[in-house]
């Protein structure tokens, strides 16, 4: 099917209001506070519990889709971000922010759940490896970009106009997916009510989770985020303390990372046609692997520059490009009536491992970048290991 790249920009707009929402209320936490005369600690949970919202929403809203079609589900994911955006721009007490906060991530995460899941609908195994590449893509940008100009809105109108700002988002994206957002579904797929909607989940949950060939996708595409989420979490602070370089030239290294794992992403589709879904994932996990192991080389030969953690990240991104489109795409074609299960299931399993990741990669020692290095070699290993361990078994169930 000729790809279509004006629903290919809608399915990417969705996709990042997720880990936009997500980063642009950081900065203003410390306004909140000081505005609703709470403790830093209390603001904090406008982060922390919007994390577990959007682990449940992700496991809910794939197999959800199964059963009512992806068009609905998204519909009803960016109605909720609106709504809970302007409670929470409206808040008057930090419990009702809260509220808002968790109606919002909840919502707001339908779009990079259900966005892989139509991607596999309408292209396949293969074709939708390049369209996931191109989507996710924009979950890099995302987060880059919502600091910045969290900092803008938050000093020119308070931290609810950080809500207002989503709220506005929402809302274009609604309109826009209510006028342009096809049902993708398969075909003949029973059309049923909430009740046996939901009670269809456990079914596909456990269907999807006895099959090795679910999992070796899913597992490398787990340990790829955590993998990534555990150098965000460590870096800045092996910058400043094993460097001495501050947040700017962070900062800066920071997009030449993200820019080598962009054009890996635009380059997968290309290269997965070519050499096979499979063959590109292993590709790309070598390159990350090897990446990761050069900077425990360099880190291990006391080289005291930054280039010599972000010049092996950047090979790292390359391979991580081209590897997790295509775990992206396999795990939702383990099972091809329940794509949205398997794409809901796996993200919530990454958004849990990777929050694991991050917390201990803060609690390393930062004065040299042997314990980040040595972490991310575990964690992008023990990916590609399950992956191989796996897919030997599995191989005639998914084809690629």
């Amino acid at each position: 099917m000729k790809i279509d790249y004006r629903l290919v920009a809608l399915l990417a707009a969705l996709t990042a209001l997720g880990p936009f929402a997500l980063q642009v209320l950081a900065p203003a936490l410390p306004a909140v506070a000081r505005d609703l005369s709470v403790s830093a600690g209390a603001a904090q949970l406008l982060l922390s519990l919007s994390l577990g919202a959007m682990a449940l929403a992700t496991l809910a809203g794939g197999p959800l889709s199964d059963q009512l079609g992806r068009r609905p589900v998204i519909l009803l994911g960016l109605g909720l971000a609106l709504i809970g955006s302007l409670l929470a721009a409206l808040a008057p007490t930090l419990e009702l922010a809260i509220l808002g906060r968790l109606l919002q991530a909840g919502g707001a995460i339908a779009g990079m759940v259900l966005g892989r899941a139509i991607a596999h609908d309408l292209y396949g195994r293969e074709g939708a490896a390049g369209v996931i590449g191109q989507i996710t893509a924009v979950m890099v940008v995302a987060p880059m970009v919502a600091p910045a100009l969290s900092g803008v809105i938050v000093g020119a109108e308070g931290w609810r106009g950080i809500f207002w700002a989503v709220a506005a988002v929402s809302a274009l994206l609604l309109a826009a997916a209510y006028w342009r957002l096809p049902e993708t579904a398969p075909l003949g797929q029973p059309v049923a009510g909430l009740r046996e909607a939901l009670t269809d989940t456990g079914r596909g949950f456990r269907e999807i989770g006895r099959l090795a060939s679910f999992w070796a996708y899913a597992g490398y595409g787990v340990m790829s985020l955590s993998c990534f989420l555990f150098f965000v979490g460590a870096a800045p602070f092996v910058m400043q303390d094993a460097y001495g370089r501050g947040p700017t030239e962070y900062g800066l290294w920071f997009m030449l990372i993200a820019a080598s794992y962009m054009g890996a992403n635009f380059a997968c589709g290309r290269v997965s046609r070519r050499l096979g879904g499979d063959r590109t994932l292993r590709l790309g996990a070598w390159l990350a692997v090897a990446g990761i192991a050069l900077a425990v080389v360099l880190a291990l030969g006391n080289f005291l520059h930054p280039a010599a953690l972000m010049l092996p990240l950047m090979l790292h991104s390359v391979g991580a490009g081209l590897s997790v489109p295509n775990a992206l795409s396999g795990a939702a074609a383990a099972v091809p009536s329940r794509a949205g299960a398997a794409s809901g299931l796996m993200a919530s399993c990454q958004f849990l491992f990777a929050g694991i990741a991050t917390q201990i990669a803060g609690l390393l020692p930062h004065d040299t970048a042997l314990p980040l290095s040595l972490g991310m070699l575990v964690l992008i290993g023990a990916g590609l290991v399950l992956n191989l361990w796996l897919s030997a078994p599995a191989r005639g169930r998914v084809h690629g």
